[in-house]
């Protein structure tokens, strides 16, 4: 590795950590890179004058209970970049409007209606054209979207629910990714699967940078289970980006998902799904699992209990997230999208 690649890898790093941990000194961040204090004062005061450096009023806690004086904290600019995160569901989308810092400035929950293929791509189309026209600093649109997206970046199993249709209907929309990126070639654009998305987020949010993990969400209306796979800290999508379909040719989860009759409570419908989520899980032997999706969202703490309890037996930590909107997979893809553009800022930056 030569000089400039190591002194990209270092600001990457040193982006990343700040980011996942909110607040830090110049001299923790040497502790945590295992770098000199001349190299890391170099490293900030090169991303100050870039504008993702700041520094900042809240102080770090832990760092508090320390004997001596702290240095100055720094934290990332949020208004440094604003990227939209999209949650593209069967029926609805979740917009998020979420900084460089991570920290979420806008949400909004929209009904999808009764669109055709073209007419959804020119909706998503114009919802990033008024949201950038109201944040003029968005740098990036991440879209997590309930089908695979192939390596081309076409969906190929957007599910519709359609009235009076038992059976949803499966599009194929090709051209998806490309149509959006001709429409905003200033913007990075990343569209990617759902519950890959939601991996790439929970693999960030644990601070474990080059660990296996899987992330499953399952939803109620419609029901499906769909699973997101990091292995060694990096995201597997397989040879056509269907890694993580596990369920797919599940015909005991098939059944399930044909039934007319699904409004099971969550800790019921779970431990139907126990046994299949289990063989996936052996499957990968990952070192962490999440469960989280729409049917686990607003769950008190009694019935995340039950749910932990049905997977008790394993030797795998299980976290179920439940929370009031799903924004787990919106926020996966941005950091995909944040991710690409800090990388394009950070290469340009020239040592001072």
């Amino acid at each position: 590795m030569n000089k400039s690649q190591e002194r990209y890898q270092n600001m990457f790093s040193l982006f990343r950590t700040l980011r996942l941990e909110g607040t830090l000194t110049q001299s923790e961040l040497k502790d945590r890179l295992q770098l000199q204090a001349s190299t890391i004062s170099y490293l900030v005061n090169d991303m100050k004058r870039e504008g993702l450096l700041q520094p900042s009023l809240v102080e770090n806690t832990a760092a508090n209970r320390k004997v001596g004086k702290p240095g100055q904290y720094l934290e990332i600019a949020n208004e440094g970049a604003y990227f939209l995160g999209l949650y593209l569901e069967e029926t609805f989308i979740d917009l998020h409007v979420i900084g460089l810092a991570d920290q979420e400035v806008h949400f909004q929950h929209l009904p999808l209606g009764d669109l055709q293929p073209q007419e959804l791509i020119q909706r998503i189309i114009s919802l990033i054209d008024h949201l950038t026209s109201v944040y003029e600093n968005i740098k990036g649109v991440g879209i997590a979207v309930k089908s695979v997206v192939d390596l081309e970046g076409n969906l190929s199993s957007f599910k519709r629910i359609v009235i009076d249709r038992e059976v949803p209907q499966i599009w194929k929309i090709a051209g998806f990714t490309a149509s959006i990126r001709e429409a905003f070639p200033n913007l990075q654009i990343i569209v990617e699967n759902d519950a890959n998305c939601a991996a790439v987020y929970c693999q960030a949010a644990s601070k474990q940078t080059t660990t296996s993990s899987m992330v499953f969400i399952i939803n109620q209306k419609p029901f499906g289970v769909g699973s997101g796979i990091i292995i060694d800290g990096k995201l597997f999508k397989g040879c056509n980006g269907a890694s993580g379909e596990i369920f797919f040719s599940d015909r005991y989860i098939q059944n399930l998902v044909e039934q007319n009759d699904l409004h099971q409570e969550p800790v019921h419908l779970m431990g139907l799904l126990t046994d299949s989520i289990l063989k996936a899980i052996y499957l990968i032997d990952p070192q962490f699992v999440t469960l989280t999706g729409g049917l686990l969202s607003d769950l008190d703490k009694n019935s995340i209990a039950e749910i932990k309890s049905l997977f008790k037996a394993i030797p795998y930590p299980i976290e179920v997230i439940s929370q009031e909107h799903l924004s787990l997979p919106a926020k996966g893809a941005v950091l995909l999208a944040a991710d690409t553009y800090i990388s394009t800022v950070l290469s340009g930056i020239e040592r001072r």
